[in-house]
């Protein structure tokens, strides 16, 4: 049983051969988590979700094309809709892209990776919400942005957040373990979660490794949280093509699972 656990520090934006958000069992706990409106657990909480509505459809028309990449469910997607926008939500997670499927038949949905296999077509804004940005590498992000940058079409937007550097008063480096001997939320049979915080401070992000051990099985997963100053992200968008970006904090209230440090990016075409 405790066979293969990895205990170093992961190599900056290394990936683990299991993902939290395809594993046949965890991808299904993730969609409760989407829908579980006591937590901001995957899914901000209902009032942030309305909020964040609000923020964004000062910046887009209603008649817009939107692409909402790491859509989940649905939640902002079917919100969007209603306001008469043209929606495309796109997720790796089978298991809310079927429950969106199943709720919204009016909303075009895709399951797949969207670094790997951005969606063909021309948007008028593209939108990631809950910090997904910061869960990919440097490379993939950049690849991801010019990707977005030539779908929009001219005078576009792309609006996302990000974790500000204020994220280190709530995050720290540290080791815990979990035992669970009816299954739970990583497992539905007995197990035991090892889990690791670690920080790389140049880099700018942290890390998330979990050693899953299981009867008969161990698995490996690691998640990634970067974060920015203003002037990074302004710089980064700028580089791509973007010509103007602006930050706006402040935006939502609390969050009761990761941090309430983030900043909204508006970067137009």
């Amino acid at each position: 049983m405790y066979k293969n656990i990895i205990d170093k520090k992961p190599a900056l934006f290394e990936r683990s051969d299991c993902n939290i958000w395809t594993d046949p069992y965890i991808q299904k706990q993730m969609l409760n988590a989407h829908l579980n409106q006591d937590s901001d657990g995957a899914s901000r909480k209902q009032e942030s979700i309305l909020k964040t509505i609000d923020f964004i459809s000062k910046y887009i028309k209603p008649d817009n094309r939107l692409l909402d990449l790491g859509c989940g469910p649905g939640l902002y997607t079917s919100l969007f809709k209603d306001k008469g926008y043209e929606v495309t939500g796109v997720d790796f997670n089978k298991a809310s892209i079927d429950y969106a499927i199943e709720k919204r038949y009016d909303i075009k949905y895709i399951c797949g990776n969207y670094i790997q296999e951005y969606p063909e077509g021309r948007y008028d804004a593209v939108i990631m919400i809950y910090c997904d940005m910061g869960t990919h590498s440097d490379k993939d992000r950049d690849k991801l942005l010019r990707n977005i940058y030539s779908s929009l079409d001219n005078g576009g937007v792309l609006i996302f957040d990000v974790f500000t550097e204020g994220i280190v008063e709530d995050k720290t480096e540290q080791k815990n373990w979990e035992y669970s001997p009816s299954g739970g939320f990583w497992a539905g049979n007995e197990y035991l979660l090892l889990s690791q915080t670690f920080h790389y401070v140049e880099n700018k992000a942290f890390v998330y490794q979990y050693n899953l051990l299981t009867e008969g099985e161990n698995k490996h997963f690691i998640v990634w949280d970067r974060y920015y100053s203003e002037g990074e992200i302004t710089d980064i968008l700028k580089g791509i093509g973007f010509r103007q970006v602006s930050a706006h904090k402040n935006i939502l209230s609390g969050n009761n699972f990761t941090s309430n440090n983030e900043m909204f990016i508006i970067a137009e075409k």
